[in-house]
């Protein structure tokens, strides 16, 4: 009973010293109405004096094994943040590189050619910058 009292408590503990940490704004990314999952992968921010960088795996390893959604091919991917930033670099992540472009109008337009891909978004605020990674299926 001590023991499990004590997992209790020392588990509660760590979930608030990380409450205070601070992180970048999540996406919300979107075809239609189909919302995409995306995992965090490498930021910074700086918040209130306090900051943190965090590293991740490359957006395959993020991302494997995960379910992700199948979308028509040549379909519109929305990228959406409550907290704007500052630009976004958005593009098919292959062969261990990142082929990203300036995203204009928080869009991205999907391939047209049917396949799975590995997408990241990279966003910049002032406070900071983070790479999101997901996998998509065009169909």
């Amino acid at each position: 009973m001590k023991k499990r009292l004590l997992f209790i408590l020392l588990t509660a503990c760590l979930a608030a010293c990380q409450l205070g940490l601070p992180h970048p704004p999540d996406p919300y990314l979107t075809v239609g109405t189909m919302k995409v999952p995306y995992k965090i992968g490498t930021y910074s921010w700086e918040d209130s004096g306090r900051s943190i960088e965090a590293d991740a795996a490359d957006p395959e390893e993020l991302t494997k094994g995960k379910e992700y959604p199948a979308v028509p091919a040549g379909s519109e991917l929305k990228i959406h943040f409550d907290d704007r930033p500052s630009s976004i670099e958005a593009g098919i992540w292959a062969n261990n590189e990142d082929h990203s472009k300036e995203v204009e109008d928080n869009k991205i337009m999907l391939p047209k050619k049917k396949g799975t891909y590995i997408y990241i978004i990279h966003a910049h605020w002032k406070e900071g910058e983070a790479v999101y990674a997901f996998r998509i299926e065009t169909k």
